[in-house]
C-alpha cells in the first residue's frame, strides 16, 4: 500500500485491526512511504541517497495532495 494515500491507510489498517480482531492472528501491513526529512533531525539523507532524494525532494507534500484530492 502506498503511504501517500491518507484513505487507503485508514482503510487497510481497519482490515487488519477487525482481521486481528475476529480470528486472532497476526497481520502484516506492507507500507511504501518515505521519510522526507531522513532518519532523525541530525541525518541527511541527500548524502546518502542522493538520486533518491532528489526525486523525493520534488514530491508535492502528502497533507496537500489529500487536500486537493478532497476538494476536488
Amino acid at each position: 500500500m502506498n503511504a501517500d494515500s491518507p484513505e487507503d491507510v485508514a482503510r487497510t489498517f481497519k482490515a487488519a485491526a477487525d482481521y486481528r480482531q475476529k480470528f486472532g492472528k497476526d497481520v502484516v501491513v506492507d507500507l511504501i512511504g518515505y521519510r522526507k526529512m531522513g532518519h532523525n533531525e541530525l541525518d541527511q539523507p541527500s548524502f546518502t541517497n542522493p538520486l533518491l532524494y532528489n526525486i523525493v525532494n520534488k514530491m508535492e507534500n502528502v497533507r496537500d495532495k489529500y487536500r486537493k484530492h478532497c476538494l476536488a
